[in-house]
């Protein structure tokens, strides 16, 4: 009994260790196997076509003993290699057009071929191609002015569009004809609109306003329609208190951050009625500007120390002195 239990043991451990080789060395053949050789090299690549922001390429297709590959298009910008990306095409295709592009800018071209197992072909040849300049300006907006005081117009414009996608727009605002630069402040506005408060404007006077469009990378200036625009008369000419204890409420961090103050006070207007401008380093803050509130929003505009002032402003335009300045160290993202 002993002898025939001793004998069927061998007899399976014999069995186990000649699966174990058998496993192992198809392993090892099936590895042997796997795919090692490269697609051919694609050749022939020349470019098609180019506009303002896109290059059109093709080029001679390669094969593969898989028959099984794609295509990688090397996207290089000479101006700026952080800008280079690589774009995957498939087997189907050959041929490619990369979007997108800025205009006036010069690129180098290149495809290789890969395969499933990841077997890389040589690259092409090179193709270079430079963007076109672009010359077409964005569409013109539609101006509208409303009188919202007798310091005030609120400028609102309906959002422009340019033939470059993402190439899309600075704007600029003129007064009687004149560059506008100075008392602006970005205003909420519907969601195909943009918009402006226009301050410190002469109570009692009429004035001419338009918005100029460009976009980014050209240049390319249109000037919406001319609005003209009567504010009341005042004779309110009593600046309100300059606002006390200037805080910091809270940092946001990357340069963003709430400020707060004790609201001033005025002869004519209630406090609910008085406005405040946060000047950010002696500038003054383009964003919205509210009335009646003792904290408000503002970016900082540098690394390392900011300072921060507040004057009060009421309806006629009349503006404070500056509160105390608070220094603040901002650092960016």
């Amino acid at each position: 009994m002993t002898t025939r239990l001793i004998s069927r043991l061998i007899v399976a451990t014999a069995a186990l260790a000649l699966t174990c080789v058998l496993l192992f060395t198809g392993s090892k053949a099936s590895a042997g196997k796997a795919d090692k050789s490269a697609p051919t090299t694609p050749s022939n690549l020349v470019v098609t076509a180019v506009t303002d922001t896109t290059v059109s390429l093709s080029w001679q297709g390669s094969t593969d003993n898989s028959g099984s590959l794609s295509y990688k298009v090397h996207i290089n910008n000479l101006a700026n290699s952080a800008f280079n990306s690589l774009a995957t095409v498939s087997q189907t295709q050959t041929s490619y057009t990369a979007k997108f592009l800025p205009s006036n800018t010069s690129y180098s071209f290149s495809v290789y071929a890969i395969d499933a197992g990841g077997n890389k072909s040589a690259d092409s040849n090179v193709a270079g191609a430079r963007t076109l300049a672009d010359t077409t300006a964005p569409t013109g907006p539609v101006l509208q002015a409303a009188v919202l005081g007798p310091s005030q117009v609120q400028l609102t414009w309906t959002k422009s569009t340019d033939n470059a996608s993402n190439n899309c727009c600075n704007y600029s605002f003129n007064m009687n004809a004149s560059p506008l630069t100075q008392n602006i402040n970005w205003a909420i506005a519907p969601s195909d609109k943009l918009s402006v408060i226009v301050r410190h404007l002469k109570p009692g006077t009429t004035n001419s306003f338009s918005v100029n469009v460009s976009d980014f990378s050209g240049g390319n200036t249109i000037t919406s329609n001319t609005v003209s625009a009567t504010t009341p008369p005042s004779s309110d000419v009593v600046p309100p208190n300059a606002p006390t204890n200037l805080h910091l409420v809270r940092d946001d961090s990357c340069a963003e951050v709430w400020l707060g103050w004790t609201q001033a006070s005025d002869d004519t207007d209630s406090q609910d009625k008085i406005e405040y401008e946060i000047y950010v380093n002696g500038v003054l803050s383009p964003l919205p500007v509210s009335a009646g509130v003792d904290f408000d929003f503002v970016y900082g505009t540098a690394f390392g120390d900011n300072y921060f002032t507040v004057k009060a402003v009421d309806r006629s335009g009349n503006t404070s002195a500056a509160s105390s300045a608070i220094k603040l160290f901002l650092w960016p993202c």
